[in-house]
């Protein structure tokens, strides 16, 4: 997750432990020692890679914060919806903060993949650095999950529904910020996500660099698209719209409306009735054998 706006550096104040990393800082407010550990094991290559593959290098020093508590990383990223956050970034100031204390419930390759998305956005920042000109909020986000791997932090049933009924957001609508709701926050994540790769798939990966170096030189967003894609957002929304498309738009939206509950009903209904369908052929075979036996006949032939 990025936050465009920086909380200043007063939340580094309370951290504990500091660990000089080349150009980075990594300080910790008590958190475990092995997770300070595997983040400087990772950061390095991480950001090796990140950098070749988006065009840009992070410029300065940089700094990661380890919160060891919920409750620390809650004070030091208000305004945040925290209920499936494990990591913010600040692209203003540098900086990344981790919630250690959820990353550490789940496996440890979590680790690396936030790590990773944070960092993206740090780089990713680096073009309201160099062209005084911040990329659109959709493709920030989308570019983080198409470098870093993806944690299924939102259930994604919303946006197969979304799709399957042609809700989704127009990309224009996510330039800015996100919506707030939960869900409606879910499916403006999955869509942004959805269309980067569909521009890497159908352009190219080079198409992204080149649209952030763009960028970067102060190019406009939309012309540093066009120029690196052969088309402009508007016919691109339209072809990612088309490849995402059910062929069968309402029935893939009545299968997505139902529950997992719902479905185990409709099988037990389905069973319930091939067993009564069964049972039904086979009264009637009884009844045929009944009346060729009271007229005397061989049920056997």
């Amino acid at each position: 997750m990025e936050i465009p706006v920086t909380c200043g550096l007063l939340a580094l104040v309370v951290c504990a432990a500091t660990t000089e990393l080349g150009d980075w800082t990594i300080l910790s407010d008590g958190g475990s020692e092995n997770l300070v550990q595997l983040v400087a094991d990772v950061l390095p290559r991480a950001q090796r890679e990140l950098e070749q593959r988006l065009g840009l290098a992070l410029r300065g020093r940089a700094s990661i914060v380890l919160y060891g508590s919920v409750q620390g990383f809650h004070r030091a990223t208000p305004g945040v919806d925290h209920r499936h956050t494990l990591g913010v970034a600040f692209p203003g100031e540098r900086s990344i903060y981790l919630n250690c204390q959820e990353i550490e419930k789940r496996p440890l390759e979590n680790v690396t993949i936030t790590l990773r998305h944070e960092l993206s956005h740090l780089i990713v920042g680096e073009v309201a650095r160099r062209g005084y000109r911040r990329v659109p909020l959709w493709f920030d986000e989308g570019v983080a999950v198409w470098t870093s791997g993806k944690i299924p932090l939102y259930d994604t049933s919303e946006y197969d529904r979304a799709v399957a009924a042609g809700t989704l957001f127009p990309l224009a609508e996510l330039e800015d910020a996100f919506p707030l709701d939960p869900g409606k926050r879910g499916i403006a994540y999955e869509q942004s996500e959805s269309a980067v790769r569909f521009l890497a798939r159908s352009r190219g990966a080079e198409a992204i660099p080149a649209i952030l170096q763009a960028a970067g030189r102060g190019v406009e967003f939309g012309a540093a698209f066009h120029e690196a894609a052969g088309m402009d957002l508007a016919d691109f929304e339209r072809r990612w719209l088309a490849s995402i498309r059910p062929g069968w738009p309402w029935l893939s939206w009545l299968l997505n409306a139902f529950s997992l509950f719902s479905a185990m009903s409709l099988l037990a209904l389905l069973s319930f009735w091939l067993y009564w369908r069964r049972r039904r052929r086979r009264y009637q075979e009884w009844e045929a054998e009944e009346r060729v036996t009271m007229n005397g006949g061989d049920p056997w032939l």
